[in-house]
């Protein structure tokens, strides 16, 4: 599993030697993740797992995008989907606006709630990610949202707005029904219904 990263020196990264080494041997295993060697792969799973911590999400994130390979994809998908270590909903949230991962943007949500992350300071973002997302991010987006213990009110009423704005526009039927839900889940949650 990943661990959370304690130092007790406020040095930056590239002074503290051991920090260097453990970015060096994770930088390697990011690598590695994608060689033809399923042995390599293997162990950079492992050493990820068992080295890794917040800053491990968008490398892996880039690995998940890079690869074609469901094997690998599996493995990655499973180290995104456990980690719970501090900062990893903040990694995950920053994941969500890169360009170059909107391909595996639906892993990234999925993320939150399979690892039980708090995604409540994102649920606006999430909502306009269901509305102008695929059919399958806004099932990813509902399932969060459903799942999530609190969500702030501001951010909920938000999110109710663009959705409920949404869900008579929108063309594809199996989307629209997922939006008509998660315009239903958030009612609720916010008492109007």
């Amino acid at each position: 599993m990943f661990r959370t990263r304690t130092t007790n020196s406020p040095q930056p990264r590239y002074l503290c030697p051991m920090t260097a080494k453990k970015g060096a041997l994770l930088d390697k295993a990011f690598a590695a993740l994608l060689s033809e060697d399923d042995a390599q792969a293997l162990e950079a799973v492992a050493l990820i797992h068992e080295k890794g911590d917040a800053s491990s999400i968008l490398p892996l994130l880039h690995a998940l995008a890079q690869t074609d390979d469901h094997a690998r994809q599996r493995r990655i998908e499973g180290l995104l989907f456990e980690v719970k270590v501090k900062d990893a909903a903040a990694e995950l949230a920053k994941a969500l606006d890169l360009p170059e991962l909107l391909d595996v943007r639906k892993t990234a949500i999925a993320a939150f709630w399979n690892a039980g992350l708090d995604a409540g300071p994102y649920v606006e973002r999430l909502a306009r990610i269901a509305v102008e997302g695929d059919a399958q991010e806004t099932f990813e987006v509902l399932t969060v949202i459903e799942n999530q213990e609190l969500l702030p009110e501001k951010a909920a009423r938000l999110a109710l707005s663009r959705v409920k704005k949404a869900v008579p526009k929108e063309e594809d039927g199996y989307k629209q029904a997922l939006l008509a839900d998660l315009e239903k889940h958030l009612a609720e949650r916010l008492g109007m219904e």
